[in-house]
């Protein structure tokens, strides 16, 4: 039971994401939350950014038998490729239109949006891999401490969720599009039972390397794509409600 219950806080934050997808099926106003979320997910990947991933790296590379340069050149090389990783996603996913006009069309909108949800997912399945090793660690020393880890991840994967599920609203039921979204709801519990069975077995010098790299998607995503979403709707109320809504939520998992 102790080992079972570890594993099920991780599969705990997949249902965030599920919570999320449901949201967008129920709501009318699509377009209306295809904007809002996108403010809110800038928000709360910036956030992410700042309280989670880059605090992670400080600490692990704090750790390492290596001195203060090496460990700076390590940490930026890798961060770079998580960067260039998702430029080269784009030459494999659907076209997409970068600039934005009053006169583009609904179609050219939608690639671009189905582009954003799928790159978000790639770079989120690896990350959620990470933070379901962590909540595994967490609560196989404490099961409440892991417990509220997982509690507060999925909360912070909530909105995400729905802006990945508003960014491919209007793609095309492919099996493509299910298996993204299936491992991105099981990719913490894949990355708790990856831990499971090699144990300490994980080198520390690779764990540091796969979050530097989750921090290179996760700076790509904010910065080159949801900002210039921000940016086509600064006119828009919906985009300062997401950013105000995702304020609060950074708040309130900082507390927790």
């Amino acid at each position: 039971m102790e080992t079972f219950l570890p594993i099920l806080f991780s599969l705990l934050i997949g249902f965030f994401f599920l919570l999320g997808f449901g949201i967008v099926r129920i709501v009318k106003h699509k377009k209306e939350l295809s904007i809002f979320s996108v403010g809110m997910a800038f928000v709360v990947m910036i956030g992410m950014l700042l309280f989670d991933l880059i605090p992670e790296i400080i600490e692990m590379s704090s750790e390492l038998n290596k001195t203060f340069l090496s460990t700076i050149v390590l940490v930026i090389c890798f961060v770079l490729v998580g960067v260039f990783l998702l430029k080269i996603l784009d030459l494999f996913l659907p076209h997409h239109i970068h600039h934005h006009s009053l006169k583009e069309s609904v179609h050219e909108h939608n690639h671009h949006m189905e582009h954003v949800g799928l790159i978000t997912s790639f770079s989120l399945i690896l990350h959620n891999i990470l933070e379901g090793m962590s909540v595994f660690i967490l609560a196989s020393e404490s099961l409440m401490t892991g417990f509220m880890t997982s509690i507060a991840i999925g909360c912070h994967n909530l909105p995400l969720g729905i802006e990945i599920a508003s960014s491919m609203e209007h793609t095309k039921n492919t099996p493509t599009k299910y298996i993204t979204l299936l491992l991105l709801v099981l990719s913490s519990f894949i990355g708790a039972l990856i831990l499971f069975f090699v144990g300490s077995a994980l080198p520390e010098s690779l764990m540091l390397i796969f979050i530097c790299v989750a921090c290179g998607m996760i700076l790509y995503i904010a910065f080159f794509e949801l900002l210039k979403e921000i940016f086509c709707y600064r006119h828009e109320k919906y985009v300062y409600y997401g950013i105000f809504t995702g304020m609060i939520l950074i708040l309130v998992m900082t507390i927790l």
